[in-house]
């Protein structure tokens, strides 16, 4: 299968801020890290090169009041000979230069892991090098004689004792891994601890506690093969509260995408995943509001799992029939649709099917058309132009023309004349995609939308 080679010119690499917006949201969750891909806080680097230079800073760099949390990731690197790490998996195979180059100019700094890098453990073992944190075997105490008969079991006693090293960091909460231990069949299972921050002191118990229990009963209620299972809210033996979660040992969208492994058929099918999900999301009233490749994650078969439902909102219950309109300025930039800088209530769905758009173009051009959907914004005005006159915006044209046609619909500045996710799945060319289950699809292609640590950790489970 042939990787991409022409690709478009991209106004912004996909390295430009992605600015975590959350403050004054309707919605009542907290903010929540994603699972993996956090990159590190650093200072912004100016382009010099082009009258479209952008602003090269990490992808997910938050903004709130006050200094900018830090957010850890985890460094991930390709092979040194640029395949596919499944194909490879020598001693050798792991290039520690760290140097990737966009259609635009490098691309930013290779995340801060929370753990040491892979250049840091230059003499481990193979199986050492891989970028997560040492796990040992820690089962379950579920001996009751441990908690009294008024008390409910916390996380140690249901699930064990979670891994110290964190594999996500952000600005609410910490990632961990946990080995569960069934007693009676003997079967270990891997789970992900969203581990959230204690209680402000100027927040009430009722405020911090409805917070996380409206994100867990959003997530909770969503089961799909696209998103990620959320299992359980509990407390730890500190009495912080924390998210059991599915555990997806295949990294993150965004690490895929700056790798730049993905031919345009698994582009394809990564694309038709989300809209699968997202199209389930919909259907049970949710809208998440912040979709972007951090936020998409890889389980062990390759699919593309929806998670962190931090700013998700409701906009219809079970039982109603009229759709309820949301407020707030949240999600992540330059995923961010036009409406929600109007400061004006909003459709949460044509929200996502925007964001959804420009993880496509992400996809193909390891970059975004541009980096605010507002006037402030050169290449949004270009593009605002370019569909006025009827012109091809300069970006899509070495685009697939049914990819470039399904983005104009869905980068709709009106969000009324916006295509909705049941339109995305009727169009023939959405209909044609082959989606692969682990790797492979039923024309018996082969697809490689997951990353090094993927294998890596395979590799080291399989020999525990």
């Amino acid at each position: 299968m042939t990787t991409i080679q022409s690709q478009p010119r991209v106004p912004y690499p996909l390295a430009i801020p992605s600015r975590d917006i959350r403050a004054g949201c309707r919605a009542t969750q907290p903010e929540s890290a994603p699972l993996r891909g956090a990159a590190p806080n650093s200072r912004p680097q100016t382009a010099k090169a082009g009258p479209d230079a952008a602003v090269l800073t990490p992808l997910s760099v938050p903004v709130s009041a006050g200094p900018e949390p830090k957010k850890p990731g985890v460094v991930r690197r390709l092979t040194s000979s640029g395949h596919p790490a499944r194909r490879q998996m020598s001693h050798d195979s792991v290039n520690s230069s760290g140097s990737e180059a966009s259609s635009t100019g490098p691309l930013h700094t290779p995340p801060v892991s929370a753990t040491p890098s892979v250049d840091e453990k230059k003499g481990a073992s193979f199986m050492d090098r891989f970028s997560m944190a040492k796990l040992t075997r820690r089962p379950s105490n579920t001996s009751s004689t441990n908690r009294s008969c008024n008390d409910t079991a916390s996380l140690q006693q249901k699930y064990g004792v979670c891994a110290k090293g964190c594999i996500g960091k952000g600005a609410t909460a910490v990632v961990r891994l946990v080995h569960h231990l069934d007693r009676t069949t003997r079967n270990e299972k891997l789970y992900a601890v969203k581990e959230f921050r204690k209680r402000r002191k100027d927040e009430s118990e009722r405020e911090y506690v409805k917070k996380l229990t409206s994100e867990f009963c959003i997530s909770s209620s969503l089961r799909h093969p696209n998103i990620v299972e959320t299992v359980d809210l509990v407390q730890d033996q500190q009495q912080r509260w924390c998210q059991v979660m599915e555990y997806c040992p295949g990294g993150d969208l965004y690490t895929v995408i700056r790798e730049g492994t993905m031919a345009a058929p698994e582009v394809h099918c990564c694309f038709k995943q989300l809209i699968h999900g997202v199209a389930h999301m919909h259907s049970m009233g949710v809208a998440h509001r912040d979709i972007k490749p951090e936020n998409l994650l890889l389980d062990a078969y390759g699919h593309v799992k929806v998670t962190d439902f931090g700013v998700a909102d409701v906009f219809r219950v079970c039982w109603e029939k009229t759709t309820h309109l949301s407020r707030g300025f949240c999600g992540s930039e330059p995923y961010i649709a036009p409406e929600q800088f109007a400061n004006k209530p909003y459709d949460a769905r044509k929200v996502d099917i925007w964001s959804c758009a420009v993880v496509l173009y992400a996809m193909y051009c390891k970059g975004v058309p541009f980096r605010t959907a507002t006037k402030h914004d050169p290449n949004y005005v270009r593009y605002l132009d370019a569909r006025s006159q009827n012109k091809p915006y300069p970006p899509f044209r070495k685009l697939p023309p049914p990819v470039a046609s399904l983005l104009y619909r869905m980068l709709e500045p009106d969000p009324e004349k916006r295509i909705s996710v049941q339109d995305i799945v009727k169009t023939p060319w959405f209909e044609s995609i082959e989606v692969c289950t682990n790797g492979r699809t039923e024309t018996q292609q082969e697809h490689h939308h997951y990353t090094e640590e993927y294998v890596l950790n395979l590799l080291k489970h399989s020999r525990r």
